[in-house]
């Protein structure tokens, strides 16, 4: 029987959370054998598959490759305790001395003092011209927020909040000025991509499904394109080859010069 100290266990239920878990998952892995090693790997989510917001074509593959790395998926699980010997799951008990939440936090608790009625998770309901309804004039974008497009909550990722952002700084503007809003908010998705583990990534834009190697060299290319300015995105290039290569983290220290000098 494999020791609970050998035994990690991630605790899955957001959807916005799985890309950077399959991250911790995969960089887990034995880049010797590419597989783990002593340690034994558990995910559990509490819906019915992993990347839910993905095509399920595109969660099937990510789920079969975390399994190929030695990953244990535990899908459909919910966590019903938590303490210092481990976990409860579906009503069965998973030893760890390593349990890692991933599965979200509340909102900002400043959206309480608005005194609007939130959701479980702390969000307000907004207007399709992102105004909270009870509120007059105020508007609240970004993961705080919750607002349905095209029959689906919008994902509280960082292009969401980029484009509301935008667009409330418009609206204002044009309230400033005495007119109405054009129109209402409308999210532009660009696509959505989510690396698990080493060379494989899964991507999804429209109808556009593609996952793989050449889905991994993609979301690399994007995020450091994206990254401000070229001695930003010089450094990270180092440091991706070191760690690739090398299967070993790069550190960066920033020297001080000691006060009184």
């Amino acid at each position: 029987m494999r020791s609970r100290f050998l035994i990690l266990c991630f605790l899955l239920c957001s959807p916005l959370k799985a890309q950077s878990l399959a991250i911790r998952a995969g960089s887990l892995i034995d880049p010797a054998t590419g597989a783990v090693a002593k340690n034994q790997i558990i995910l559990i989510e509490g819906g019915n598959r992993i990347l839910p917001t993905f095509a399920e074509q595109l969660s099937m593959k990510a789920t079969r490759r975390l399994e190929k790395l030695g990953v244990k998926v535990l899908t459909g699980t919910k966590v019903d305790k938590v303490d210092e010997q481990g976990v409860i799951a579906g009503g069965k008990r998973i030893l760890s001395a390593t349990v890692l939440w991933t599965a979200g936090v509340a909102a900002s608790p400043v959206v309480k003092t608005l005194g609007v009625p939130t959701d479980r998770a702390g969000r307000v309901s907004v207007d399709p011209f992102l105004m909270v309804p009870a509120a007059s004039g105020v508007f609240v974008v970004g993961d705080v927020s919750v607002l349905s497009q095209g029959g689906r909550p919008l994902p509280g990722v960082a292009q969401v909040a980029i484009q509301q952002g935008r667009y409330a700084g418009r609206v204002i503007s044009r309230r400033l000025k005495g007119k109405a809003p054009r129109r209402p908010f409308s999210y532009f998705n660009k696509g959505t991509m989510a690396v698990v583990g080493k060379n494989f990534a899964v991507l999804e834009r429209g109808r556009i499904r593609t996952s793989g190697f050449m889905t991994w060299l993609v979301w690399a290319f994007i995020h450091v394109m994206f990254l401000p300015q070229l001695q930003n995105r010089l450094r990270v290039q180092r440091q991706w080859f070191w760690s690739y290569w090398t299967g070993q983290r790069s550190s960066r220290l920033i020297d001080e010069a000691p006060r009184g000098q």
